[in-house]
């Protein structure tokens, strides 16, 4: 008996340890980009034994530990944004911009809300009361991934594949001051003047209210109709014990966060992957005089005629080689240029042989220049990309174009800019730069995950900027109170020298008086 009870304790106190937590992973967004960040992430969870169920889009590695629920439909799965469209938009201003990019939220945040909320499996697990020790949720447009973690009474984290959206910034506690914080829809940058300074804004103001009263409101409807009793969704989101966001300082330089914001920029990147296209490969190894890569993500698609026409007359007149991943079918390239409709693309950037890298600046994409060490060619599109290419910028790993006045020309001497040795070797320093961490990317999340789960939420990592008041935040009680304090002295001070000076000249007049 004894021996049986020895056995059981030595069970207990080792799992305390071996033993994987109940984590849920709800990525509700339909774009392949963020499954490709996403992805990993739980992959390792599940490699190192958290039972882990990813409510998501795309199909996930079959393993032990590892459970999907695909949200996926006859509808296409993957989210795409209609290019020659969203020039139209681009050529009118940036206000535009934020208008129509704020639309093309709500229709995502409340598709996405909707499938997630009425998906017969996810409503299963909610009615019967599955235990969590954790919930990751996706921050991107919509909070309905918390009201999940609500009724399964779980802590939650969130988690982003870009950097910090502005209306997540006062959820956090964190400033989000714009002379010096980058907007998130333009390329205002670090350091932008008085009239982008003003834009920014009024582009964080109009978004933070169209956030709130619209796309916010609309998702708190969905979710209410199926779970009356959840809270507001924005009162979840300030109650997240932490976030995790796709950047690293080294690019997006330093950001004045809290101990709830992690950095865990290029947790995706697996460079070691192997390129199973021996032509490909081939293609790569006999490019010794240099090879470019170009790439426009994932979801870009219905490029207009134009842009593609002058990249193909740029590739065709120059000295250079290019893998070009790209699903165009009526064009013959010449030997210069490798053409594919899915590309390694971490592994291709990190080839000895890749000197340069034309790209939409995703971040994932960014990140990837960065890590591989080559200097890039932003051409930003929509959403964040703007600001992603301002920090490569601004990092000095490369040159952005507006994809407006994109031509051969312009093209070419992008990319003799990029291949000058300043460029080259900068993109090299960044690299070693990015490398440098204490943890990698992927055991920083791990980390942090199991630190919420191990202290069941309970730790709190937020500022007490969270919950306080606007007008304690910016001091206006004090600096009213400081003002009014100044107006009464100068007032009594202007009193009593006046009533000195009666007195003094008062008294001078009734003398003279008498005289007189």
């Amino acid at each position: 008996m004894k021996i049986l009870v020895l056995i059981f304790l030595n069970f207990v106190v080792t799992c305390k340890y071996i033993c994987g937590y109940e984590i849920l992973a709800i990525f509700p967004h339909s774009a392949r980009s963020h499954h490709i960040y996403f992805t990993p992430l739980v992959e390792e969870l599940a490699t190192k034994q958290h039972n882990v169920t990813v409510i998501n889009y795309h199909p996930v590695q079959k393993q032990p530990f590892l459970r999907q629920i695909s949200l996926q439909d006859r509808e296409n799965a993957s989210a795409c944004v209609d290019i020659e469209k969203r020039m139209e938009v681009l050529s009118v201003s940036d206000f535009s911009l934020a208008y129509a990019t704020a639309q093309v939220f709500k229709n995502i945040a409340n598709t996405n809300c909707q499938k997630l909320m009425n998906n017969r499996e996810v409503q299963n697990l909610i009615r019967s009361r599955a235990h969590f020790d954790l919930v990751i949720v996706e921050q991107f447009v919509t909070d309905c991934g918390l009201a999940v973690a609500y009724k399964l009474n779980a802590p939650a984290i969130g988690i982003a594949a870009h950097i910090l959206s502005p209306w997540t910034y006062s959820r956090l506690g964190a400033p989000n001051n714009p002379a010096y914080v980058p907007n998130h829809f333009f390329g205002s940058g670090t350091k932008p003047d008085l009239f982008n300074r003003i834009k920014s804004v009024l582009i964080n103001f109009g978004m933070n209210m169209y956030y709130t009263h619209v796309i916010q409101r609309s998702d708190q409807e969905i979710v209410n109709a199926v779970y009356p009793d959840t809270p507001l969704l924005e009162d979840l989101g300030k109650n997240m014990s932490l976030i995790m966001i796709n950047q690293y300082f080294t690019l997006t330089s330093p950001r004045l966060y809290s101990s709830n914001v992690v950095e865990v920029g290029g947790m995706h990147i697996n460079s070691k992957y192997p390129i199973e296209d021996q032509s490909l490969i081939n293609f790569l190894d006999s490019s010794s005089n240099g090879v470019v890569y170009i790439s426009f993500g994932s979801v870009a698609s219905n490029f207009p005629r134009r842009i593609t026409n002058e990249i193909r007359k740029f590739v065709e007149k120059s000295n250079m080689r290019f893998i070009w991943k790209s699903d165009i079918t009526d064009w013959v390239p010449p030997s210069n240029v490798f053409l594919g409709k899915w590309m390694p693309q971490a592994a291709v950037l990190c080839h000895r042989n890749v000197v340069g890298f034309i790209s939409h600046s995703g971040m994932l994409s960014t990140s990837e220049a960065m890590h591989c060490g080559v200097p890039i060619i932003s051409v930003p599109l929509f959403g964040e990309q703007f600001a992603n290419g301002k920090s490569a910028v601004e990092s000095g790993l490369g040159v952005s174009l507006d994809i407006l006045t994109l031509n051969a020309k312009v093209l070419e001497e992008a990319l003799q800019t990029i291949l000058k040795e300043q460029y080259q070797k900068k993109a090299k320093e960044l690299s070693q730069l990015w490398k440098d961490r204490p943890l990698s990317p992927m055991d920083t999340a791990i980390f942090w995950i199991e630190y919420v789960a191990r202290n069941k939420g309970a730790v709190n990592l937020k500022p007490p900027t969270v919950d306080m008041p606007l007008y304690q935040y910016l001091m206006i009680d004090v600096a009213l109170i400081i003002v009014a304090a100044v107006l009464i002295t100068f007032y009594i001070l202007v009193k009593v020298l006046s009533l000195v000076l009666i007195a003094l000249f008062g008294k001078h007049k009734l003398k003279r008086k008498k005289i007189d």
